[in-house]
């Protein structure tokens, strides 16, 4: 796990879901400060916010094989292929294809294989991805290791946008906790720590640097529409 001390993130969630939309179908449960996809092809997008130059920063956890995704770069809309066909995808499936597996740009570059197998945590386990965007630019980091170093040369499509986590189907149940965002220039304003998937696994927290909060979570989030209370 990346031990890294933080400095300047934001909570775009850690059990509140203020700012976020359901696109398509499916959904994702709110329970325990952790969102779990289910159904699908879905996308649950932050619409409150366009993002160009940052750091994002977020857990996931699938229990077996399982399919999920990483959305950035995308315009905003109510159809979750629009983010395929317009964003770009940071694919979660380690059993997939080279382009298509854990770590990948999906269908653009492939991660370093042996860097991402060294840092893969297996099904069951927490892992962390960083997604480093700086213009045209993206970094993929791995519990701290670099996987995926990619550059968008398409003129048609862009690494700034929207960012979102994809409900691919049934049966694909992926876990996600702890998003965070830094906009690149934003300046710290209180002491900075290890992030808190780093202090779960056992790292010492530094004795000067920082982090943000949320709201009560146990709802469950619908298929369509801004999120809201529903009952279980």
């Amino acid at each position: 796990m990346d031990c890294r001390p933080e400095t300047g993130y934001t909570t775009l969630y850690d059990g509140a879901t203020t700012g976020w939309s359901q696109a398509g179908p499916g959904g994702f449960t709110n329970s325990d400060n952790t969102l779990t996809s289910s159904g699908g092809l879905g996308l649950y997008w932050y619409s409150a916010k366009q993002y160009t130059s940052y750091s994002l920063k977020l857990d996931w956890m699938m229990p077996g094989d399982d399919n999920s995704g990483v959305f950035i770069g995308f315009p905003p809309s109510n159809d979750p292929w629009s983010a395929v066909d317009n964003g770009y995808e940071i694919q979660i499936d380690a059993t997939d294809g080279p382009a298509h597996t854990t770590g990948a740009v999906y269908g653009f570059k492939a991660p370093d294989a042996a860097a991402r197998d060294a840092a893969l945590n297996p099904p069951g386990e927490w892992n962390e991805y960083e997604l480093l965007v700086e213009g045209e630019r993206l970094r993929i980091y791995l519990n701290g290791v670099l996987v995926n170093d990619f550059t968008n040369t398409d003129p048609a499509r862009s690494l700034a946008g929207h960012i979102g986590l994809q409900n691919h189907g049934t049966g694909d149940d992926v876990s996600f906790r702890n998003i965070r965002i830094k906009e690149l220039g934003e300046r710290a304003s209180r002491p900075s720590r290890p992030s808190r998937s780093a202090r779960r696994a056992g790292c010492s927290r530094s004795p000067r640097r920082a982090r943000t909060t949320a709201r009560p979570s146990g709802t469950s989030i619908p298929a369509t529409g801004p999120p809201t209370t529903a009952s279980t």
